[in-house]
């Protein structure tokens, strides 16, 4: 498989973990960016990003995004590795498409064999992207019987119309960081119109919801744990 030139991760605390993980060598060869959390600041990011000298300067591109993501199945624990096949949307709730005939927009499939095939103990999965975070474990459960999914994030479909449009060959490996019957404070009000979460807001959240909080750092701290050491795999 031939190497990576970009790696795309939500920034913040998984922007870090994979920067930390990187080996040195790598820094050199591979440049790790910080993109803005499942919002429409991504798609305006992604469009200045392509226009950009480092990327004019490479005579082919291959992406490689890395992050977390949440879990619709009770098959997949935290701290599971999962390789993306493709990506569904979230159809709104005046839409008279069938969850389960919706059309999956499909990551490079040779790209996505190879990791799967380096990643042991890697899970292939058909991931769905929303719009904000699933935060209920009913929600969760009932999305993952209405679409034909295993994971949820809010990336996903963003990048890959972006990627299929500009012809760049991408692949997508994630972390779980939260299982089907966990739930989740509501961290909509945490992230910025840039798509950056935001300390205090995020402190507030976990405050009112002092037991999902204490479950979400618990979990997310195992997911960053497994994130961190991705870069050394591949």
């Amino acid at each position: 498989m031939e190497p990576f030139n970009f790696i795309l991760v939500p920034q913040g605390q998984e922007y870090r973990a994979v920067l930390k993980g990187l080996p040195p060598m790598s820094s050199s060869t591979i440049k790790v960016l910080p993109i803005p959390i499942g919002s429409q600041y991504l798609t305006v990011y992604l469009k200045k990003w392509l226009n950009s000298e480092v990327v004019n300067s490479q005579s082919s591109i291959r992406v490689l995004v890395l992050g977390l993501c949440g879990s619709l199945s009770p098959n997949l624990r935290v701290g599971d590795v999962v390789v993306y096949q493709n990506c569904l949307p979230l159809l709104s709730n005046s839409s008279d498409q069938d969850p389960e005939n919706s059309m999956a927009v499909s990551w490079d499939d040779d790209l996505a064999s190879a990791l799967s095939q380096k990643l042991i103990s890697s899970h292939l999965v058909r991931g769905l992207t929303t719009d904000r975070v699933i935060t209920t474990a009913i929600e969760k459960q009932k999305l993952g019987q209405l679409y034909p999914v295993e994971v949820v994030d809010m990336e996903g479909l963003i990048l890959l119309n972006f990627f299929t449009k500009a012809g760049i060959k991408a692949a997508m490996v994630r972390v779980v960081s939260d299982t089907s019957y966990q739930d989740l404070p509501d961290l909509t009000t945490a992230i910025d119109q840039n798509g950056l979460l935001k300390i205090f807001p995020l402190i507030k959240v976990l405050l009112q919801h002092p037991v999902r909080g204490l479950k979400l750092i618990s979990s997310g701290l195992k997911s960053l744990a497994v994130l961190q050491q991705l870069p050394q795999k591949l």
